[in-house]
């Protein structure tokens, strides 16, 4: 059957799913949620199939795109009151089909991997609401209420299709080689711990993004990890770094979505560059939690947005390295995590100067902690951090000519930072104590803005502090090579 024909096919019947689901939403009392993921289990079951059907990934990168751009007119025009009209705001329908246009663009030749990833999204991740809805122990890791059963369920499922599926797609697709079940069954283990975390610190259903990902790099990972005999380095990590963690979540270093997060990044580093790897990420965060903590003033608990900001562009050159043996991603990834040294320092040790800091590109003197200031002594820590981070490069990585660009690229980046923080960054005020502050939520409270783009927050500007970081840096080790 010609493939086009069955593109056709597949659009036609999962938009007359919708359609019919959004009738009968009209004409009966069947509640949106249960519709919406009546819809979620059919259009991702058919999702599934795809890699078996299909000879190339042009089809379900289509499917795809289509489906990105009509659920996103869907939501912004209120249309479709079967899937869009739920108990909570979200935002599924349209990171579902970017979850599927992500790993079918760069991850089509692994398609047991995906198919697995895309069936613990359809499968599990419903499964995890709809047991756990009626829970009685709820926590909220980041902004959305989880229940202790739901995660559960979401782990067992997971689990179980891992384990399952592995066994059948081998079998299919005549595998080169079937796993020991003792190895199947701590893969299985491994990434239903990390799928189930991903879902745990969810928000607006960006589980349907972050799960099958992060179900996807887990899985490939261990198995690459097990064929490399690196497994044992890989377990220690797994238990180092959870005792760091809960530890640091116990100190309130890390708020419970920082923590898990940050766990996650950390094994997808480990798992992708080993201790080579890590180590300037460690680094990092050791000496930012110190730094911190030295002037024994209360900070807010690091939480994932500030994770991700700082961490989540060097875990994407990671991911790279690893899959398609770039190079530059090494760079590119000393030069983010130098960037984002660099910044932290200069504001942490900057702190202490003698002299109040003073407006960017001006002789305005502001207040300490203040958007924007700068100090000589922030300047000196700037390129102080970013200079051991390039001692580490050279040393463990083995890499050349690397202490100028990171030096310089983690200057620029944190001289970036100030820029924005100073005629871009938006600036909130607090509805409950009135305070003035760079976050969007306060006292438990969402935040109003009073100044600056709503789109480039604190987060916003520290990730682009690490984009310019490891630019810089790259293109200065290319002119210096």
């Amino acid at each position: 059957m010609n493939e086009w024909f069955l593109f056709s096919l597949i659009f036609a019947s999962i938009t007359t799913v919708v359609v019919v689901t959004n009738w009968l939403h009209k004409k009966t009392n069947i509640k949106s949620e249960t519709i919406r993921k009546f819809i979620h289990v059919c259009v991702g079951l058919v999702v599934s199939i795809c890699p078996f059907i299909f000879k190339s990934n042009i089809q379900l990168i289509l499917l795809s795109l289509l489906f990105i751009g009509l659920n996103s007119i869907t939501i912004k025009f209120n249309l479709f009151q079967s899937i869009n009209s739920t108990s909570r705001k979200s935002l599924g329908t349209i990171f579902f089909p970017f979850s599927i246009l992500i790993l079918s663009f760069f991850f089509w030749e692994k398609p047991i991997s995906l198919i697995l990833s895309v069936l613990v999204m359809t499968l599990a991740d419903p499964l995890a609401t709809i047991i756990g809805k009626n829970g009685l122990t709820t926590i909220i890791p980041w902004r959305d209420k989880k229940s202790r059963r739901g995660s559960l369920a979401m782990f067992g499922a997971t689990l179980l299709i891992i384990m399952i599926g592995s066994d059948l797609l081998s079998r299919i697709y005549n595998a080169s080689f079937y796993i020991p079940f003792p190895v199947l069954l701590a893969c299985s283990l491994f990434t239903a711990l990390l799928a189930t975390l991903a879902e745990s610190i969810s928000f607006r259903g960006s589980d349907n993004l972050s799960v099958p990902i992060i179900t996807f790099l887990s899985y490939e990972i261990f198995l690459i990890n097990y064929t490399h005999e690196t497994l044992t380095p890989l377990f220690f990590w797994i238990i180092l770094s959870s005792i760091t963690f809960i530890y640091s979540w116990y100190i309130k270093s890390l708020s419970t979505s920082g923590a898990i997060s940050g766990y996650i990044i950390g094994i997808i580093i480990f798992g992708t560059g080993g201790w080579p790897w890590i180590i300037p990420l460690v680094f990092f965060f050791i000496s930012s939690s110190f730094l911190s903590h030295l002037r024994h003033k209360e900070h807010a608990a690091r939480n994932i947005l500030q994770i991700l900001a700082n961490g989540g562009l060097g875990a994407l050159f990671a991911i790279t390295y690893f899959f398609y043996q770039f190079p530059p991603a090494i760079i590119l990834y000393l030069g983010a995590i130098g960037a984002a040294t660099a910044d932290t320092w200069a504001t942490e040790i900057g702190y202490y100067s003698k002299k109040k800091p003073k407006l960017i590109f001006s002789k305005n003197i502001v207040d300490r902690g203040v958007s924007g200031g700068v100090t000589i002594l922030g300047y000196c820590a700037s390129m102080s951090g970013a200079f051991i981070i390039g001692i580490l490069g050279e040393t463990i990585l083995k890499m050349n000519d690397l202490l100028i660009p990171i030096t310089i690229g983690g200057l620029v980046g944190s001289l970036t930072d100030s820029i924005l923080g100073r005629f871009i960054q938006a600036q909130f005020k607090c509805t409950s104590c009135n305070a003035e502050t760079e976050d969007r939520y306060h006292c438990g409270v969402k935040t109003e803005m009073i100044f600056g783009s709503k789109y480039i927050g604190n987060d916003m500007v520290n990730f682009i502090n690490t984009i310019i970081g490891a630019t810089v840096t790259y293109y200065l080790w290319m002119f210096n090579g």
